[in-house]
């Protein structure tokens, strides 16, 4: 149950994970012709297992929001030209989002150690 006490960012993890698997349904559809789809495919493979690995990190270490922020929104930007149009279009506008979302998450109010909290004596 620990880990359900931390804050985390969720919505940014759920969207960052469903773009990296969009981005590799298709060229998973038919393992058989993985070979046929060259470059395109190994391409949007390695991207999906990217922005999947992204996800994995923003769930298990919340204090790294902004480079894997920064990762997915990257990853994002370039699976339009390598993933097929950027799982077309969907998987691009996933990964935007979820790491839009997550480079603007902040832990809650609560978690965060005030600096210049007054001292009752």
């Amino acid at each position: 149950m620990r880990l359900t006490r931390r804050p985390r960012p969720v919505v940014a993890c759920v969207l960052i994970a469903a773009a990296g698997a969009e981005l590799g349904a298709l060229p998973l559809g038919q393992p058989g012709l993985l070979g046929l789809q060259g470059v395109n495919g190994a391409s949007a493979l390695l991207v999906a297992a990217a922005l999947l690995g992204c996800a994995v990190r923003l769930w298990t270490r919340p204090a790294t929001t902004v480079s894997s922020g920064a990762t997915a929104v990257f990853l994002g930007l370039l699976s339009y030209p390598l993933a097929n149009l950027g799982g077309f279009l969907l998987g691009m506008l996933l990964a935007l989002l979820g790491g839009s979302l997550a480079l603007a998450w902040r832990p809650a109010d609560d978690e965060a150690a005030p600096a210049s909290v007054p001292v009752r004596r």
